[in-house]
C-alpha cells in the first residue's frame, strides 16, 4: 500500500494527470493525511490541490507513516485469521489422514463369509 502511494504521488508531482489527482485525492481523504515529507523540504501544490482545506489543520503525520500505522494496527486481526485458518486445515488434515489409513489398511470391509446361527 505504501509503495501505491508513492507511486501515485510521484505521478501526480511529475504530470498533470486528472485520474491520478483524483486517486490521490481519494487516498488523503481515506486516511485523514495529506502529503508525505519530503528529505529535502520541498513541500508544495501537490498538498495544496489534493487535500481538502480542513485536513491541512488536522494531518499531523504524513500519509506514509498513517499508511503503515493503519497496517501495523490491523495485522494482528490478520494474524489472528491465519492462525484459526491454519488450525483448522491441520485438523482437517489429521482427520483425513486417519480416515486414509482405515480405508487403507482395512482388508475386509464388505464382511464375506458364513454367518451360522446358533439355537439358544
Amino acid at each position: 500500500m505504501m509503495d501505491v502511494y508513492d507511486s501515485v504521488y510521484e505521478e501526480v508531482r511529475r504530470n498533470v494527470s486528472s485520474f491520478r489527482r483524483q486517486e490521490l485525492a481519494a487516498i488523503h481523504e481515506t486516511f485523514l493525511c495529506c502529503g508525505k515529507q519530503s528529505p529535502f523540504g520541498e513541500t508544495g501544490s501537490i498538498e495544496n490541490e489534493t487535500c481538502p482545506s480542513e485536513q491541512m489543520g488536522t494531518a499531523k503525520e504524513d500519509c506514509l507513516e498513517e499508511i503503515q500505522d493503519f497496517l501495523k494496527k490491523h495485522m494482528a486481526f490478520v494474524s489472528v485469521l491465519l492462525i484459526i485458518t491454519i488450525c483448522f486445515m491441520v485438523y482437517g488434515m489429521i482427520l483425513t489422514s486417519f480416515l486414509w489409513f482405515s480405508i487403507h489398511f482395512s482388508n475386509h470391509l464388505d464382511r464375506k463369509g458364513k454367518y451360522i446361527l446358533r439355537e439358544s
